[in-house]
């Protein structure tokens, strides 16, 4: 692009880290967040910060990620917050989830879709009791939000809810769902 003379703006730059996040590209990411400023004279956004801490989040970087969010010039949005959180389930990482699910829970209290993520961080953790008090107030949400429901036209939401909770806690710890995942449904 640049041998091209093709003139680089924002846009360019967030295809970029996408696709760096994409592949697991580092060290090239790093880099072409760094020089959007620097090399470009271009304003960061939120979504340029977005990729980096999904970039970092996915190659393991999950520290690296955090202090990203703790240095944004700008506030930080649940789009953000979720996508460390997500990656530290994927790396089993429960100290960083903490931090992104207390300020999930202040953007978004009512989003049952981040206590199934912690969720599924305490089951691959192997902590069934942690998944099991998630569970229930899963469960008590689910039901509260059931229950304000004026739209009868719904009524297998409560079922629905419950069936994408249990197809997320199966694809979190796999195909063995042995004796212990048997005896939290009990």
């Amino acid at each position: 692009m640049q041998r091209a003379k093709f003139k680089l703006n924002e846009i360019t730059f967030v295809s970029l880290l996408s696709a760096c996040a994409h592949v697991g590209f580092l060290d090239e990411g790093v880099r072409y967040f760094d020089s959007i400023k620097i090399d470009y004279k271009i304003e960061t956004d939120i979504e340029h910060y977005g990729y980096l801490v999904d970039l970092l989040g996915r190659t393991g970087c999950l520290d690296r990620g955090l202090q990203t969010i703790k240095k944004m010039p700008m506030k930080p949005d649940s789009v953000i917050w979720g996508s460390l959180l997500s990656s530290c389930r994927t790396h089993g990482n429960l100290d960083i989830a903490v931090v992104a699910i207390e300020h999930l829970l202040e953007l978004e209290p009512d989003n049952t879709g981040n206590y199934v993520l912690l969720s599924n961080i305490y089951a691959v953790l192997g902590n069934w009791e942690g998944v099991s008090r998630l569970r229930k107030l899963i469960r008590s949400k689910s039901m509260k939000k059931t229950l304000d429901c004026t739209d009868d036209s719904k009524p297998f939401s409560k079922g629905i809810y419950w069936m994408l909770e249990l197809v997320a806690l199966h694809q979190s710890i796999g195909d063995d769902l042995d004796k212990t995942t048997l005896e939290l449904e009990g």
